[in-house]
């Protein structure tokens, strides 16, 4: 049968999964408290910016409430979801880095300053936090004959996975943190949904393999009447099991097991991605999409681009 092979390539990356698995209930918190929070984690933020941040305009919207600060920080919360994104102002091209920055060092320094920011205090019991990935933000521009300068290192980014029972809460990063030059914070990002401590159910995991064949399913239900050949065209990238956090605007009241999937389709100047989620379940207990269109970022921008950067940790 036609995608064969393509779940036979897919099911091993995923490891070891356990057969059963806790369904979780998470907390639904008030917007008074999330604003309170706020107010607490933005004033300590300040200490470690140097900048006031413990004072702002505070503007309700219909989804999210956004908080301007003095020297042009901003904070916006989702009440839906808890998260909350902080910009301390610094402008695009200010505090480069160097030349000489090596990766090791860059992780050493997302490292410290998430630290120092206190993002793991938003972490609760029975979780923890994991560095994931280290990214670099950098930037080249042309000149009139067309020629490339040499790139500047501009950001590092760090990215952190919520890890709720010995299981990666996958979806949106967790925690990702935009460091400058001489350990600048740039920007922060926070989304973790807080566990109750309550088990709604223990259920029985399905295989990597069913799950592997429902997504090759998926996958040529959106390729349709292509003829595709979904063994010769696909090529698998990675394939997780764990929890699974809903976008920042929507609110979620538990936590379930998933298989989540990247997919490339096509040759590889031409090949689209796909993004898979499918319940780790027999029954569906959160509104999970459908084949998620993710195109890859590319590492070649245009002039005066600003191009991101994978990098292993």
């Amino acid at each position: 049968m036609e995608g064969t092979k393509l779940v036979e390539n897919l099911a091993p990356k995923v490891g070891v999964v356990p057969p059963q698995v806790e369904i979780l209930s998470l907390r639904q918190i008030p917007l008074d408290e999330i604003e309170r929070r706020a107010k607490s984690f933005l004033a300590a933020l300040g200490d470690v910016c140097k900048q006031p941040m413990d004072r702002g305009d505070w503007v309700h919207q219909q989804d999210r409430t956004v908080v301007r600060m003095p020297l042009g920080a901003r904070a916006v919360l989702y009440p839906a979801s808890g998260a909350m994104n902080v910009h301390t102002g610094l402008k695009p091209m200010e505090a480069l880095y160097r030349d000489d920055a090596n990766h090791d060092a860059l992780v050493k320094s997302v490292e410290l300053v998430a630290e120092r920011s206190r993002v793991r205090d938003w972490v609760g019991t029975s979780t923890s936090l994991r560095f994931e990935r280290l990214w670099y933000v950098r930037a080249t521009a042309a000149s009139r004959d067309s020629k490339l300068t040499r790139s500047v290192l501009c950001r590092a980014v760090g990215s952190y996975r919520h890890v709720i029972k010995d299981l990666p809460v996958w979806g949106p990063a967790s925690v990702v943190v935009k460091v400058a030059a001489d350990g600048k914070l740039d920007s922060l990002a926070l989304q973790m949904r807080e566990p109750t401590g309550e088990m709604i159910e223990r259920v029985t995991v399905l295989r990597p393999e069913q799950a592997a064949r429902q997504i090759a399913l998926q996958l040529r239900g959106l390729v349709g009447k292509s003829k595709i050949n979904l063994d010769e065209a696909t090529k698998p990238e990675w394939m997780h099991f764990g929890y699974w956090s809903l976008s920042k605007h929507k609110a979620q009241r538990l936590l379930a097991p998933v298989y989540a999937a990247a997919i490339h389709v096509g040759e590889k100047q031409d090949s689209q991605g796909y993004l898979f989620v499918i319940p780790a379940t027999e029954i569906a207990y959160l509104p999970l999409p459908v084949g998620i269109e993710a195109k890859p970022t590319p590492l070649r921008g245009a002039t005066g681009g600003v191009r991101v950067q994978a990098a292993t940790h």
